[in-house]
C-alpha cells in the first residue's frame, strides 16, 4: 500500500474547491496559506529570508518567548479548517479533496502541515478517529450523547511530524484524595496525548474538548518549530513516536507519494529520515507530484541515487483531473 507525503501546496487548492466565502457582504480570504503567506501573516515579510527556512524564524521567535507569530498561525489554520474542510467534507458537494481521499482509501498520510484538513475529510467518511489516528494512542472525550467513539478503528492514518494544534501532551494530574484539604500535582508515569480540537470542534462532531486538569494547554506547546540543528524538540516523544511509525510505514509499503512538498533545502534535516526509510524498502520508489516535480525530481535523485524517482509535473487541481493516476 502506498503512503502519502502532503504538502503545503496540498491545500492550496481549498479556497477554490470551495469557492468564495462571505460573512455578511464581506468576501473572505480563508485560503490556506502558503510560505510566502505565511511569511507576511505571521512576521510581515514579503518573503522568507533566503538564508533561512519558515521554521527558522518560528524557532528563533519560540526562543524569544514571541508567541504571537505562532499564535497568528493558528488563527489562520483554525480559520481555514472552519470555512473550509467543513464544507470540502460535505458529500453531498463532490471536489477533488473528496475524490482524492476517496480515490486513496486505506492509504496513510504524512504532513509536516499544522492543519487538520486530511482528518477532517477522513472522519467524515468514518476512516479516520482521533484516539488511534495519529499513530500513537490518544485520549479522547465523547461529546454528550456520543457511542462508540473507542470502539472503531482508523482505516488510515495522519502522522504530524510536527506536531497538531489538535493534540497536547500531559505529564502532570491534579488529584485530591478523600479528607485531603488540597489538591496535589502528581507526575504520571506515562506520558499521555490529549485530543482537544478546541475551535475546530465542531469537526469532529462525536468528540468534546479533552481538557487537561492542570489547565489550558496553549498553542505553543502543542506543536514545535523543528529544526533539528538548534531545537531539541525533536526529541520529544509525540514526535519521536510519530517519526518511528512514519519511517516503518514507508519501509513496509516501499511506495512514496509526496504531493506539492516542496523539499525545501532548508527543511533537510526533517524530511532526510523519510527519504532515508524510503531508500531502505524493497522498491524504493518516490512519485513527486508537483509543478516542477522533474525539477525536485533531478535533486533527490542527486542526493538519494539508489531511489526511483517519477516525477509528475501538475499541481494538486490538474492531477486531480487526470484522476489522480501515477
Amino acid at each position: 500500500m502506498s503512503i502519502f507525503l502532503l504538502g503545503a501546496g496540498f491545500n492550496a487548492d481549498a479556497a477554490k474547491e470551495v469557492g468564495p466565502i462571505y460573512v455578511g457582504r464581506y468576501l473572505m480570504d480563508v485560503s490556506y496559506p502558503l510560505v510566502a503567506d505565511v511569511a507576511q501573516l505571521c512576521f510581515e515579510l514579503d518573503q522568507v529570508p533566503p538564508d533561512q527556512s519558515i521554521e527558522e524564524l518560528f524557532c528563533d521567535a519560540l526562543e524569544r518567548n514571541d508567541y504571537a507569530p505562532l499564535n497568528k498561525l493558528s488563527d489562520r489554520l483554525m480559520e481555514a479548517d472552519y470555512r473550509l474542510a467543513t464544507r470540502l467534507s460535505v458529500p453531498e458537494q463532490p471536489n477533488r479533496y473528496q475524490a482524492f481521499f476517496e480515490r486513496f482509501a486505506g492509504s496513510n498520510f504524512i504532513t509536516f502541515n499544522y492543519d487538520s484538513l486530511p482528518e477532517i475529510l477522513l472522519h467524515s467518511s468514518q476512516h479516520w478517529f482521533p484516539h488511534d489516528g495519529y499513530g500513537t494512542p490518544v485520549e479522547v472525550e465523547p461529546s454528550f450523547g456520543a457511542t462508540d467513539t473507542g470502539d472503531s478503528h482508523s482505516a488510515s492514518l495522519v502522522l504530524h511530524l510536527h506536531g497538531s494544534f489538535c493534540v497536547y501532551s500531559n505529564e502532570f494530574e491534579i488529584n485530591r484524595l478523600a479528607g485531603d484539604a488540597i489538591s496535589w500535582i502528581e507526575p504520571l508515569g506515562t506520558l499521555r496525548y490529549y485530543f482537544d480540537p478546541y475551535s475546530i470542534s465542531h469537526c469532529f462532531p462525536s468528540y468534546a474538548r479533552a481538557r487537561s486538569s492542570t489547565g489550558h494547554v496553549p498553542i505553543e506547546e502543542r506543536i514545535i518549530a523543528p529544526i533539528p540543528d538548534k531545537a531539541q524538540q525533536l526529541t520529544q516523544p509525540f514526535i519521536r513516536k510519530t517519526y518511528a511509525k512514519a519511517c516503518s510505514l514507508v519501509r513496509e509499503s516501499g511506495t512514496l507519494i509526496a504531493v506539492e512538498y516542496s523539499f525545501n533545502g532548508h527543511d533537510k534535516a526533517s524530511y532526510s529520515p523519510i527519504l532515508e526509510a524510503l531508500s531502505q524498502s524493497r522498491d524504493r520508489r518516490l512519485v513527486v507530484v508537483s509543478p516542477n516535480a522533474t525539477e525536485l525530481a533531478d535533486m533527490i535523485r542527486a542526493a538519494h541515487p539508489s531511489l526511483k524517482v517519477q516525477s509528475i509535473d501538475r499541481g494538486f487541481r490538474a492531477w486531480g483531473d487526470d484522476c489522480f493516476r501515477y
